[in-house]
């Protein structure tokens, strides 16, 4: 089950997310068109935000060896920022599968009444990507990068359990975190 879970992500994120947006949009109830346009402006959008990144990478890499060099630094990090962060998180072999999972854990951990936090927030999960992505790169253990995954998303949904009251009573938002 695992190989073929693996073969499936090694189509890449051009791919793999387009499908799992098209099959979660089903899931939800969304027309086949609406969710096949969905899941093709995702896998569009996908492409060019990799493009984007390679152009800036290629760009500034020399850029900043040039100055390096000039200023007589030692600099081996270019911070390109969190929106890079995450299309690169989302562009590794586990990046793809953070959504569902994560709402897959998100909806079983409501069901069973272990959380009242419902995460809408789709984009932010490139923080559980990340992670995964992480451990993957550290174990090279895929399941590894799946339970990462998880334990991320469930420490995302106790905060958000936590800090609920915190910012009702602050702010005077209720029911949300």
């Amino acid at each position: 089950m695992l190989d073929l879970l693996q073969k499936f992500v090694d189509l890449g994120s051009i791919v793999v997310l387009p499908i799992l947006i098209f099959v979660f949009g089903l899931i939800l109830g969304t027309k086949p068109s609406k969710a096949f346009i969905s899941a093709l402006t995702v896998g569009v959008g996908f492409v060019g935000l990799n493009l984007v990144i390679d152009l800036l990478t290629n760009s500034l890499g020399p850029a900043a060896q040039a100055m390096v060099e000039r200023f007589g630094l030692n600099l081996t990090t270019i911070d390109v920022g969190w929106p890079a962060a995450a299309a690169i998180s989302y562009g590794t072999v586990l990046g793809s599968l953070a959504i569902p999972v994560a709402i897959v854990v998100n909806v079983l951990l409501i069901i069973v009444g272990l959380t009242k936090t419902l995460n809408v927030d789709i984009w932010n999960i490139w923080h559980a990507a990340f992670v995964a992505s992480l451990v993957y790169a550290v174990t090279n253990d895929f399941a590894m990068g799946m339970l990462a995954t998880v334990i991320y998303t469930m420490m995302i949904l106790l905060f958000g359990d936590i800090l609920g009251p915190i910012i009702n009573k602050f702010y005077g938002f209720p029911n949300i975190t």
